[in-house]
Formats: structure tokens, C-alpha cells, sequence
């Protein structure tokens, strides 16, 4: 390669709180204490930062969002007027919108995915796929010691939890379905993003249902899974807007917190034959939330599985660096 600069286009945050943005800042550290120099370009100012990308140089350019059409469109500039080998990274595929003219076309030559897509084969043709889970770094779930909710705790009844964001796409009346079912028998809180403001509709619903709502920044992110009993995931499974391996069920598996979650994205295939770990049918959610705790929760995950730690994702973009 002609060039051990990287260019990566991501948001990069110290503390990041949501999904991808994790995934970002995992990759381009380890990147770095590899010795790569990484320059970062953010994702919204793509097309103005454009001319400086085709003259960069870069032996490699590494999308991390998406891909979406933005991704798909500057990828296929690069590839007809630069030499640099150009990876996406699809953590959250979003191309249902791609015009025909775009597909077909060679844009990335080297697509890494929790799993193979004919839709994303369809935007980049010839690309090399590799699929590799995009998982969690383990370092990220260390806890303060603190445990959360005292309150919620000195009532002796299990505690349920889900984190995301406050909106009604996000199956979030299934947390109710399993209130309502359980009553007393169970709390339920919702840790939801300090950075994006709530759907007033179904926090208002949730609320009246009794399900409490959590809205502060927690710097260490495991002490929410180790305050819970259970962890609860009940997005449609075809639903858009969230990451196609969502980071929240991984981060409780690791912490051994039973699951119970819809067959959302590449979550079956990822956690297929872990213990703890069920996914149902969302008719059935509160039916099987319900059964668990009856049965005592002691089916629990023993962490998280190896292929799922995200370091392995640098060592891809890396052994890529090597090859080309």
C-alpha cells in the first residue's frame, strides 16, 4: 500500500453514547495504538470534504455509518478518481433508498458485516465481504461498584431493563405488555439517551404504565446491566434506526444478564446457542418475560462470546492494510 495513513469518516466522540459512534471510537484508537496515522472526517461535512479526500492520499478510506446513499455515492467518486482502497464497515445498512442509477456499480472494495447482504452486494459489486461480528470492546463494561435504582431494589422483585431511545418505532409498548402482565411482581426502567429527546407520547404512555424512565449520562455503563435481573429488547424486528447488531444486547450478555429480545437484525445468528440469550416472536414477549422470572432467571449468559469482541474489527481493517 502506498500510504499507512488512514482516512476514517466517523463521528468520534470521547464518551459516546450511542451504537455506531462506540463502534468508531473503538476502531480508530486501536488503529492509532497500532501506530496508523488516522485522520477523521465526519460524516456531515462528507460531500464538502470531498476534493481533500480525493487529493488525501489515504492507503485507506474506512466508512463506519450506514453505508446509506452518502456512503454509497462518495465511494464510487473515490473509486473512479483515487487510488485508495476503500472498506465500509455496515453497522447500520440504510440503502432501501439508493436510486437504481448507484447500484451496480464498483464502489468499496472491501465490505465488512455482521452478515452477507444481497442489497449491500447490490451497491458494491465485486466487493470483497468478510463477515465478522461488530461487537463491544470488553474494557467498556468496567463498573464504578455503584448500583443503580436503590429504591427500585428494596422492593425484592426483579428488575427489567432496556436502553434506547424514547420512540414509538422502537416496540416499546411490549415493556408495557410485560407490566401489565406481572403488575407488582416485576419494575421496569427504561435508561434512555441524554442526547436525543424523547417521543412525548410513549413516555407518557410508559409512565402512566409504571415504567420508570432513566435520562441521565452514565459514565460507566455497566452499572446498569449489574443493577438489573433482566434485560429486555423488543424493537419490530425489521425496524430502521437502530444498529444491526445493537451494542446494548451484547454489553448485557456480557454482564450475564438473561435476555429476552425480538429476532431484531443479526442478533439470532450473533448469540445463536447462548445460554440466557431468547428470542421470540413479538406476540409472545410478555409470555416468555413472564416465564423466566417465574422460572427464577437462572439460565444466564457466561459473557460474551469471543468473535463478538470489537477489537477484532481493527485487526480486519489492519490485516487489510497488509494485504492491499
Amino acid at each position: 500500500m502506498s500510504s499507512t495513513r488512514i482516512t476514517v469518516v466517523a463521528e468520534y466522540h470521547d464518551a459516546p453514547a450511542e451504537g455506531i459512534n462506540v463502534v468508531s471510537k473503538t476502531l480508530i484508537d486501536d488503529l492509532r495504538a497500532a501506530g496508523r496515522e488516522v485522520r477523521v472526517v465526519p460524516p456531515a461535512s462528507l460531500l464538502r470534504r470531498l476534493p481533500s479526500l480525493l487529493f488525501d492520499r489515504a492507503g485507506l478510506t474506512v466508512f463506519t455509518h450506514g453505508p446509506g446513499v452518502r456512503t454509497v455515492l462518495v465511494s464510487r467518486i473515490l473509486r473512479l478518481l483515487s487510488s485508495t482502497h476503500i472498506v465500509w464497515i455496515a453497522t447500520r445498512p440504510d440503502i432501501s433508498k439508493c436510486p437504481g442509477w448507484l447500484k451496480g456499480w464498483r464502489t468499496a472494495h472491501t465490505l465488512i458485516c455482521n452478515r452477507a447482504r444481497k442489497d449491500l452486494a447490490a451497491v458494491a459489486q465485486g466487493a470483497e465481504v468478510i463477515e465478522q461480528p461488530i461487537g463491544i470492546a470488553p474494557e467498556r463494561l468496567v463498573s464504578s461498584g455503584e448500583r443503580r435504582w436503590p429504591e427500585l431494589r428494596a422492593r425484592g422483585v426483579p428488575i427489567a431493563v432496556h436502553v434506547g431511545h424514547l420512540r414509538r418505532t422502537r416496540g416499546l409498548d411490549r415493556l408495557i405488555e410485560v407490566k401489565a402482565r406481572l403488575g407488582d411482581q416485576i419494575e421496569i426502567v427504561v435508561v434512555a439517551s441524554p442526547y436525543f429527546e424523547p417521543e412525548l407520547e410513549i413516555t407518557q404512555k410508559l409512565k402512566a404504565a409504571g415504567v420508570h424512565i432513566d435520562r441521565g449520562f452514565i459514565a460507566a455503563i455497566a452499572d446498569v446491566y449489574l443493577s438489573a435481573d433482566l434485560y429486555l429488547f423488543p424493537p419490530p424486528p425489521h425496524s430502521e434506526g437502530a444498529i444491526e447488531l445493537p451494542l446494548s444486547v451484547l454489553e448485557a450478555v456480557a454482564c450475564g444478564l438473561p435476555v429476552v429480545s425480538t429476532a431484531f437484525g443479526a442478533l439470532p445468528r450473533a448469540l445463536n446457542g447462548v445460554a440466557g440469550v431468547h428470542f421470540v416472536d413479538g406476540s409472545l414477549f410478555a409470555d416468555t418475560a413472564e416465564k423466566i422470572i417465574v422460572a427464577g432467571l437462572v439460565d444466564r449468559p457466561q459473557g460474551l462470546p469471543p468473535s463478538l469482541n470489537a477489537h477484532r474489527l481493527a485487526e480486519r481493517v489492519l490485516a487489510i492494510t497488509r494485504a492491499t
